[in-house]
């Protein structure tokens, strides 16, 4: 009589969601009763309902042990293995429910389900059909087997969906398929109308609520989206998909604490979970510390070798380190993903400059091999060159590339190497007045400086993500994508010239010179004092001759040259040495 009491009363627990009680009263009973398999089965139960399927697993396969022959046993464990992802050792067991109990519906529907997952459309579809043959009226079966045309036909899946919602406007499975299906095209209002009347429908459903946070952060409603989230959370503290999605939020927010103890819950519960690691990996990189965020990485290359970004940003980690080869590795790894991945190329690029500094020979021969295993790679082309002191000519290709990758973070980059052009620019210009070509404008810095209400500026950039950068600034009259020689063949409505940073790129400047004539002009180069005109370095730019420059400035008319010795910015810790000039025409315009 008192087991009866005590499992009546866990049965009670259990169906009023107080999962935590019901488990205390059942563990109790088990002491006396260790091998009674209905106890064992709702211990199984209870820690599914939370999400806790591997904690089941043994519950059931215990229950079943004693009671071999009971189809709910093998329901509820093959139910915990799909949600697991376990399908092969799911499908067994729903099959052996089928031989036990063939009328049981939910048993086909299941099946489906694991079938659609594994990409198996036909046998998915056959076995919603064969739930449908044992009950018409099945909502369930009908309504997963319209969403799964949402994998070959989108557009019949949402006419199947529409016409299903009217038919069963109760069911919040129809809602909840529709808002999945409209924000997997990108139509967040939409998917989030379908959305709330799943919700509700279902005003307890963790899963529409989870639904809800992503449609709110496509719809860029952060707030909303973290509120929904914790509600969600709060509703299934087990839940891996909306821990990690919250965990991503504080992440974005700097709330390092809040996002670390999820990240961690999320591998506690599904220690294959490649974006756990890989996100966990890039906050802790954040917080610089790179020991952990390396072996985050490393778990997250085991779990998915071929995913380029996680290799390349594995290989940041090691060239932080220090570590060179292995990050060329990693680098090499990115590419053969991902050939088209140009932050790679970047750092794979770096991150061999870097290691000839130990061992040239090395990091050329390793720079070569790169170039023969991608021959049109423009980094490794450039790379080479630099590395064994040839320039390369019509790199325009390589620059907008590297620039374009670099837009996002550049200016957080280059306040980093106390770049100091702009505010040198401005201090030798002075208040400048009429029309001002800014060659290589960039993200617009030095058009912040040099910009007053008496002038206008044409901002001029092979970048077209560094002139949506310079946009944001609202200092420009014109952003013009073009090469530097390009625009000057073609343009010459403005007063003066300014080219900060851009003769790095050019190995003779002179054809740039020449098309200024008539021009006041400001530029700014790296100095050498080793060459009578230029040297390449092997970071692929090019450093120039002061007197030289100055000889070419003379050659073409100019006057009034000024040359002041300035730095740069700090590239490893050194100094850079430049120089910029000022001059006038020699002849009015």
């Amino acid at each position: 009589m008192f087991y009866n009491d005590l499992f009546t009363k866990a049965i009670n627990l259990f169906d009023q969601g107080d999962f935590a009680s019901a488990d205390c009263l059942l563990r109790q009973i088990l002491q006396t009763s260790p091998d009674n398999p209905e106890v064992l089965n709702l211990l199984g139960l209870t820690a599914q309902a939370q999400g806790l399927h591997k904690e089941a697993l043994p519950y059931f396969s215990a229950a079943i042990r004693q009671e071999p022959n009971k189809a709910a046993f093998y329901y509820n464990l093959a139910f915990s293995l799909k949600a697991i992802g376990e399908y092969a050792d799911a499908l067994n067991n729903f099959f052996h429910v089928m031989s036990l109990s063939p009328q049981i519906k939910e048993t086909y529907n299941e099946i489906a389900c694991i079938y659609e997952a594994i990409n198996n459309l036909p046998q998915a579809r056959d076995y919603w059909q064969k739930a449908l043959s044992l009950d018409p009226a099945y909502s369930t079966a009908e309504i997963n087997l319209a969403n799964s045309y949402r994998l070959d036909n989108p557009n019949q899946a949402e006419q199947l969906l529409q016409d299903l919602i009217k038919r069963f406007p109760d069911e919040t499975l129809g809602f909840y398929d529709l808002a999945w299906l409209k924000y997997q095209q990108n139509q967040p209002q939409t998917a989030l109308n379908f959305a709330q009347k799943a919700e509700t429908l279902s005003p307890s459903s963790d899963a529409v609520k989870y639904l809800l946070g992503l449609i709110y952060l496509q719809l860029n409603q952060d707030d909303k989206a973290l509120a929904i989230l914790s509600s969600a959370e709060e509703l299934n503290p087990n839940s891996p998909q909306t821990k990690l999605c919250l965990a991503d939020i504080f992440s974005r927010l700097s709330r390092f604490d809040e996002a670390e103890a999820r990240y961690k819950r999320v591998i506690e519960l599904d220690a294959k979970n490649f974006a756990a690691h890989n996100n966990y990996a890039e906050m802790l990189y954040r917080q610089h510390r790179l020991p952990e965020a390396l072996e985050e990485y490393r778990q997250a290359i085991i779990l998915h070798p071929d995913a380029a970004e996680t290799s390349n940003n594995l290989g940041i980690v090691l060239k932080d380190l220090g570590q060179y080869e292995q990050a060329s590795d990693l680098f090499f790894n990115a590419l053969r993903c991902n050939p088209e991945l140009v932050e790679a190329s970047i750092n794979l690029a770096e991150v061999l400059m870097l290691f000839s500094q130990q061992n040239e020979n090395e990091a050329l021969k390793i720079a070569q091999y790169w170039l023969k295993s991608f021959p049109s790679n423009e980094f490794a082309r450039n790379l080479c060159a630099a590395l064994q002191g040839e320039p390369i000519e019509n790199n325009q290709d390589f620059i907008e590339k590297l620039f374009d990758n670099f837009a996002l973070n550049y200016e957080l980059v280059m306040q980093n190497l106390d770049y100091a052009a702009p505010l040198a620019i401005r201090r030798i210009a002075g208040d400048i007045e009429g029309r001002i070509a800014d060659i290589g404008c960039g993200s617009g810095l030095v058009g912040v400086a040099v910009k007053t209400p008496r002038n206008q500026l044409i901002g001029v950039d092979l970048s077209a993500k560094m002139l949506e950068l310079a946009a944001a600034k609202h200092v420009y009259t014109e952003l013009i994508k073009s090469d530097a020689l390009a625009f000057l063949h073609q343009r010459s409505d403005f007063d003066w010239i300014i080219a900060a940073d851009v003769l790095g790129y050019i190995s003779s400047p002179e054809d740039l010179v020449s098309l200024c004539r008539g021009k006041n002009i400001i530029f700014t180069i790296e100095k050498s004092d080793t060459s009578n005109s230029y040297q390449i370095q092997k970071n692929g730019r090019f450093k120039h001759n002061p007197l030289y420059i100055e000889q070419l400035l003379k050659k073409y008319g100019f006057q009034d040259i000024v040359i002041k010795d300035i730095v740069l910015r700090t590239e490893n810790s050194s100094p850079v040495q430049g120089c910029i000039f000022k001059a006038a025409p020699s002849q009015p315009k």
